[in-house]
């Protein structure tokens, strides 16, 4: 029996991740273009030795990944591969998956492969018992994923942020950039979802959705929320586990939000899909940020809704027509203060702000994403792919010699401008190869 061309390896659900969601929602549109298998990441091994012709990886930082890269250095070049890259740093994957289960010497090795000899130096701290942290103090600086990235015969990212790292760091590796997936939404009334999840029927409701944590700066939404007066505030359903004695808690009832605030606490896929039904506003705020893109903010811009996000990483691609971006640090709280009043009160800015994301979404669809799948999988199979490089070392040399300017983030931490690199390596047509372009925008955002 001959193999499936394709060996595609990632968690799926029930697997609680977001690239398990991301890759179910994918593999129904992509099954129709291009036969596969799929293979956990426990079983990454297995696919490179299952005579697939390609095999492609659903990375993220999570130590979750870590069996996929293995076996992805262990194959290097043997299997053609596809990278799926959701985040630019891995750092924290290999300090979780090899520093604290004592695997010292696994950890400096790829230390190494990833940033030479400044890695070098670094895991002979660590080798000392040091434990640098920079994963968290400069995870730009030390993003840990080159290593992979040398493995593979091509790697997919779904931003011009990291595909312009990548040109920077790795020109001669074909990168492609391939947008975030966005899922059609279930069919939910806006007010059946209401009354099913107990929330208000005649007040503005924002949402926030997915994985609480520091990064997603709920603290600052609700300093914000609380500039506003009570007969201007929308209610705010924050969709995720936080603890009854969790500081966020205690800042509801600090700053006397008791009757605009309600933590739902883990929610089902269903439940996600209900809430951000029932929702006229998103607001997920980020940062820091790895290069990651947020699955999240993808669902709930394909619901319609206009979002509020940091005005930092990937989120600085969205479109201004839905996306309301607010500055990290100083004015903060009232830039998110004055873009909640702005949206809470203004149904007409509502409403365009709607149409704006639900086409973004559209033009986004899972079929949409499958068919630029289909053709970087084709390209790497065919061998192809490594005309591709060629721009990016045309892009990487142009950036060189001084042409546009380094990327901000928002802090510290500077990333070259990925916009203008991934824009000079796609018109490298004329001069080099025309450069295979797997996604081409439909709709302008």
């Amino acid at each position: 029996m001959t193999a499936e061309p394709l060996g595609f390896v990632s968690p799926l659900p029930p697997v609680r991740s977001g690239i398990a969601d991301y890759s179910a929602d994918l593999l129904g549109a992509l099954r129709g273009e291009i036969g596969l298998v799929t293979y956990p990441p426990a079983e990454a091994t297995r696919a490179f030795s299952g005579g697939h012709e390609a095999v492609l990886l659903q990375v993220g930082n999570d130590p979750l990944h870590l069996p996929s890269l293995e076996a992805l250095r262990e194959n290097a070049r043997r299997v053609p591969s596809l990278l799926v890259l959701h985040d630019f740093s891995l750092h924290h994957l290999f300090a979780a998956g090899y520093l604290d289960r004592g695997c010292t010497e696994e950890y400096a090795r790829e230390l190494e492969r990833s940033h030479g000899a400044r890695g070098r130096t670094l895991g002979d701290r660590a080798r000392r018992g040091e434990r640098v942290p920079v994963w968290d103090l400069a995870p730009w600086g030390w993003p840990m994923s080159l290593g992979a990235v040398d493995d593979a015969s091509a790697v997919i990212v779904h931003s011009r942020l990291v595909r312009g790292a990548l040109l920077r760091e790795r020109p001669r590796v074909p990168s492609f950039e391939i947008p975030h997936l966005v899922a059609p939404a279930p069919a939910h009334g806006r007010d059946e979802a209401r009354i099913g999840l107990g929330l208000p029927r005649d007040r503005v409701i924002a949402a926030t959705l997915g994985v609480v944590t520091p990064a997603k700066r709920i603290g600052k939404l609700l300093e914000g929320l609380a500039l506003l007066s009570p007969g201007r505030r929308p209610f705010v359903v924050v969709g995720g586990a936080v603890a009854a004695d969790d500081p966020l808690v205690q800042a509801v009832r600090e700053r006397g939000l008791e009757a605009d605030v309600r933590f739902t606490g883990y929610l089902s896929d269903h439940d996600f899909w209900r809430l951000a039904r029932a929702a006229d506003v998103a607001v997920n705020l980020r940062f820091p940020t790895v290069g990651e893109t947020s699955g999240a903010v993808c669902r709930l811009a394909g619901c319609g809704l206009p979002v509020v996000v940091s005005d930092v990483g990937w989120f600085r691609e969205l479109p201004d027509s839905f996306a309301s971006k607010i500055p990290v640090g100083e004015g903060e709280a009232e830039a998110i203060a004055r873009d909640l009043d702005a949206l809470g009160s203004d149904d007409a800015l509502r409403t365009v702000r709607s149409a704006a994301a639900r086409a973004w979404g559209e033009a986004r669809s899972p079929a949409r994403i499958a068919q630029a799948y289909a053709r970087a999988i084709r390209a790497v199979i065919e061998g192809r792919a490594p005309s591709l490089a060629l721009c990016g070392v045309l892009a990487r040399e142009l950036g060189a010699l001084g042409v546009g300017r380094a990327g901000s983030l928002g802090a510290r931490d500077r990333v070259p401008d990925g916009r203008l690199l991934a824009g000079l390596g796609e018109r490298g047509a004329g001069v080099l190869p025309a450069p295979l372009t797997p996604f081409v925008e439909s709709t302008e955002g």
